[in-house]
This record gives C-alpha cells, structure tokens and sequence, in this order.
C-alpha cells in the first residue's frame, strides 16, 4: 500500500485538516477575547507557537493510533476486521465541515458586527496617541523661543543683501534683550538662508516655537521692511505688517517690530516683561555710518575681504566717532587679524586702543572687554590672570557672546587645562550649535586629552559642515598612527608642501620605531631640500611665524627651543603623540617663556604637570 493510501487509511490527513481548521478559530477567537481581558500581546504569540509545535506530535499520534470504542489502540493491534477507520473517517468529515461552517460564522460577524466597533476604537486610540505625541512635541518647546530667519533683499541693488541680513541681526539682537525670550542664535537661524524649508520645518530644526520673517526693499532714502511673526506649531500667522518709512526711521522701525512681537506673544513671556515696551539704542545719528556698520559686520562674520571690512569699520567710526558698537566690531577685527595675514600694522596695539574706546563709550560691550583679555594673553610676555579676568568679564557682561567664551576655551588651553576648555566649548555649541569654530577647537582639546577617536570624528563632522581647516596639522599624527597615511598626504599637499617633502613628512610620521639615526638622517635630508638652518626650515613667510610642527613630529626639538618667535596662539607644545617633546628643554623654554609655570604656581597645576621643587616642574 503507498504512503498516501495509508496515510488515508489512518485518517492522518483528515486528522490534519481538522487540526488546522480548528486551531485557525481557536486563535481568531482568543485574538477578540484576550483583549478584552487586558491579556498581554505575548499570550496570543505563545498560544500559536504551542498549536505549532504540537502540530507534530498530533499527526504522529494520529498515525500511530485509531480510536476504538475502548479507547486509543495502537493501530497494528486492532485486526481489519475490527477496524473503526472507515466510521471515524466519517465523523471527522463532519466535525471539519462545523467547524469549517462556525469559522465562517464567526468571521462573518467578526467582520459585519465587531470590526466596525473595534476599528472605532482603534481610530480614537490612535488620534489620541498621535495628539498625544504632538502634544508633547510641543511641549518640549520652549513657549518663549523664536528664531529671525535673514530678511529677503527686495532691492533692486543685490548688494543691499548687507542691510536686509543686517536689519535681521539687529531684530534679533533686540529680541535677546528681551526677559523671558530665548533667541535662536544668529548661526543657527542663517544656516537656513536660500534653503527652500517651510517655517515649520525650520522651527522644528531650531526647536523653537515663533518664527520671524520678512524682507527689505530699500531704495535711496526709502525703506520698505515687511515682518511677519508666524507660530510654528500652528502655523498661524500672529503678525504681518508693512512699513514704509524713511530711511532715518530705521531705528524706530526696529523699535516697533520688536513691540509687536512681545505683544504678539504676550501670553509666552515672563511676566516682568508684560506691558513693558521694548526700547531700540539708536547708537549712531549718522545713517551713513551705520550702513558702513553693517555691511562692515557682515563681511567680518563670513571671514571675507577682512581687507574692506576694516576699511568700512574705520569709515564709520571715522564718519561717527562716539559709535561704540563700530569701535567694538574694529577691534575685534584689529585682534584678529594677524591670525588672518594681515601684518601691515600693530594690530595688538589698535585692537586695544579700539576696544578701551568702545567700553569708554558703553561699558557693556562684551566683545570688546574679550579683546582687552585676548590682548593681555597674546602679549609677549603674557599676563594670564589679567587676560583671563577680562575674559570673564565680558562672559559675565553678554552671557551669550559665544565668542568671548569660545576666546576663554581657547585660553584654557593654552594653560594645560583642557577640561575646563573643553566646558567652554560646550557651552559655546550649546549657545550656537552652527558655530563651527567652537567644534573644531573642541576636536583639538579633546585631541589633548586622549580621546582621539572622538577628536577625529567631531573634526571631520566640522570639516563636512563647512568648517575651515583650523589647526588642521594637528590631526595629522594621529591620522598617520591610525594607518591614513594618504589622508595625511593629501592635507600637506593641499597646504601647498612640496609632494616630495610631503612623502618624506608621511613616511617619518610612520616610522613607528623612531630610531633617532632614522630620523636626524630624515631631517638633514629635509634641511638640505629647504635650507641650512631650523629658522629656515620652519620661516612661513605669509604670516611671519616659524612653524615648528614638522620639527615635533621628527622629534628634532632644537627648533622649538630656539625658535625666534614664541607664540600661545599656536598649541604646538601641546601636540600629543610626540616622545620625549614634554620632557624636552624646548618644551620647558616655551612655557617658561609664555609665562605659563608662574600661573601654575599661583593657581594650581593642570592634571598633566606637577611641580618639581619650588621652580621646577614635569609633565
């Protein structure tokens, strides 16, 4: 007999069939019921797991057992004769068709008379869920938030794109004046200039509740500036105004959209700033010398023509000399710029003269007290508790001025003391998220401490976000250790190294043995390429510093130890992953000379370095 003829025989199949329908109802109906009962989930997935893997076992007694009117008998046992196959066969075909006919039964009702009720449900679960979930997006808002998107520039001259993104800074700098409003900062909400987003998108990528908009059209002494106050979780326009004014009605204009918001969102704000009206400084008479202000500060922010930007700061506080804010953006302009190339003229000595003007004029410039600090640690000889009192000062005067507290950071490390640098940073990318600067110092402190790994990262991030390579040699030793010998290629090669020099840099970087042979062998082969002498080696003839980076990776320390010109600004004597640099003479001679042990004995050693004695230390 074959195995099918048996297994038909045996009832096996009909057997099968009236398991599986059977247990397709067993689990429609515990799926209604279960519910009902507040039965976990789980219950209903462990009850077809069991009607699963009893499947078998049930075929396999179905196959070795008949049902006889005593009972189960093994099927050998029971004579043909005696064989109740035929009438149990019969039986099962009709308990498969009730079964078969309650299933459909039950699926008809489940669908025509609990379906719509249950879907009902499910609706209102679900619409509570997602209000629930919407509620509690906006809940996370800050009900007091509000960003100022850069105004369009409807003027027919695109240059006038200076004044729109101008006028737009100066609302926002109005705003952030105001207590109880928490402002988005001026880099978080430009990095959406030209971006086709609705102004929910941008609010919910700002994580702020208000949105403020509009455009400048100006044309000779006419301005028209449309604003329009939108609630972003609503979507609901809460202002939209017109004005068109003089262009010497510039300030009272500012001074009016600043109102109407606070009276838009008048329910939003603390109430110590209810029926308080918001007042605009004027700052300047000299309408003339405030378009040279900003578009003098624009140029300054994008790092671009730091050349004219200069020219139109001077322009106006030449055209208006008690303008504190213009004296304030020139000398950080003047602190800068020799980081930038510009050497022409002492600018340490402008920077400070500038800034004393600035805070003699309004005492709560906060940039221009950082500059005062920078200048004090950027001296010759540093006066680090001097510069660091100034920059807490102007911390404490605009606890939102990224700069002075990223110029702080950078202080920090130039001491040794990386981790209270690296909370400055924090606090400065807490403050301005898109203040990349603020990410790639982090990247070198954390670079300082050993975290290399997530030094890179935070770099490379800031590198694809658009940040410039600052401080870029750094990374190159531990690029190198990590086996990305082509990447550290590259960056020497896009520093504008000569590629053969650049290959011999790579190939000393990877000499993990550091024989000293190997070594001074790679660095007379370089002097001989460039010239005799470390100061020739090292001379950048574009700025007028002497890079030593190259020598510290070679472990050639008679450059820094003797190099002509010693600068904090530079971090070199900091850089990790060199043997022997901390325990060098050169090591000791450049923090001697930058006047770094003295502040240690006076205020505590960073973690890295210890005292030695009275006059001596270690790292």
């Amino acid at each position: 007999m074959s195995l099918l003829a048996e297994l038909k025989r045996r009832n096996v199949i009909r057997a099968a069939g009236l398991y599986l329908v059977g247990a397709w109802l067993l689990v429609q109906v515990a799926g209604t019921v279960l519910p009902w009962f507040d039965v976990p989930q789980a219950n209903l997935r462990g009850l077809v797991l069991v009607l699963a893997v009893a499947f078998l076992p049930a075929m396999i007694i179905s196959w070795v057992f008949e049902l006889t009117p005593s009972g189960l008998r093994r099927d050998e046992d029971v004579p043909a004769q005696d064989s109740m196959a035929p009438q149990n066969a019969k039986r099962m075909d009709r308990l498969i068709l009730i079964v078969a006919i309650i299933g459909i039964g039950y699926f008809a009702f489940d669908k025509f008379v609990l379906a719509p009720g249950r879907d009902a449900v499910l609706v209102t679960q679900t619409a509570a869920h997602v209000t629930a979930k919407i509620n509690t997006e906006k809940s996370k808002l800050d009900p007091r938030s509000i960003a100022v998107l850069p105004f369009i520039n409807m003027s027919q001259d695109k240059d006038n794109e200076y004044f729109s993104d101008g006028i737009s800074e100066e609302l926002l700098n109005v705003l952030v004046r105001v207590q109880g409003f928490n402002v988005a900062s001026r880099t978080s909400s430009f990095a959406f200039k030209g971006r086709e987003l609705g102004t929910t998108e941008i609010a919910k990528a700002l994580k702020v509740k208000y949105i403020l908009e509009g455009s400048v059209r100006k044309q000779g002494d006419q301005v028209r500036i449309t604003a329009q106050l939108i609630d972003a979780a609503s979507d609901r326009h809460l202002m939209s105004q017109t004005y068109d004014r003089k262009l010497a009605d510039i300030f009272k204009i500012q001074d009016e959209i600043a109102n109407a918001i606070v009276t838009a969102v008048r329910g939003s704000v603390d109430d110590t700033s209810r029926g308080k009206a918001v007042t605009v400084a004027a700052d300047t008479s000299n309408l003339d010398a405030y378009q040279s202000y900003l578009k003098a500060r624009e140029l300054f922010l994008a790092r671009t023509s730091l050349e004219e930007s200069m020219h139109l700061f001077e322009h106006a506080v030449e055209l208006d000399p008690r303008f504190a804010r213009a004296w304030e953006g020139l000398s950080a302009l003047y602190s800068i710029a020799p980081g930038w190339g510009i050497t022409d003229r002492d600018y340490d000595a402008l920077a400070a003269a500038s800034a004393k003007r600035a805070i003699a004029l309004d005492p709560e410039r906060a940039l221009a007290w950082a500059v005062l600090g920078q200048n004090e640690t950027n001296a010759k000889i540093p006066n680090w508790q001097a510069g660091l009192a100034l920059l807490d000062r102007a911390v404490k005067t605009d606890p939102r001025n990224t700069t002075a507290i990223l110029w702080r950071s950078m202080t920090w490390m130039e001491l040794g003391y990386f981790e209270r640098a690296i909370a400055d940073q924090d606090l400065c990318i807490r403050l301005e998220p898109k203040y990349l600067h603020c990410s790639t110092m982090k990247a070198t402190s954390l670079l300082f401490v050993g975290r290399t790994r997530e030094s890179l990262g935070l770099y490379e991030h800031s590198l694809m976000a658009g940040a410039t390579q600052h401080h870029q040699f750094m990374f190159l030793m531990p690029r190198v250790m990590a086996g990305e010998q082509l990447e550290a290629l590259t960056v020497f090669q896009l520093a504008g190294m000569d590629r053969a020099l650049a290959i011999a840099m790579v190939a000393g970087l990877s000499d993990r043995t550091r024989q000293p042979q190997r070594i001074d062998a790679l660095v007379a082969a370089i002097r001989s390429r460039l010239g005799s002498t470390p100061e020739e080696l090292m001379f950048d003839a574009d700025d007028g510093s002497y890079r030593v980076d190259m020598c510290l990776w070679l472990r050639d320390f008679y450059c820094l130890a003797n190099a002509p010109k010693v600068s904090a600004a530079f971090l070199e004597h900091w850089m990790p992953g060199i043997p022997g640099l901390r325990a060098s003479a050169g090591f000791k001679r450049v923090l001697d000379k930058l006047n770094v042990p003295a502040y240690w004995r006076a205020h505590g050693y960073p973690p890295q370095c210890h005292a030695v004695g009275a006059n001596d230390f270690t790292c």
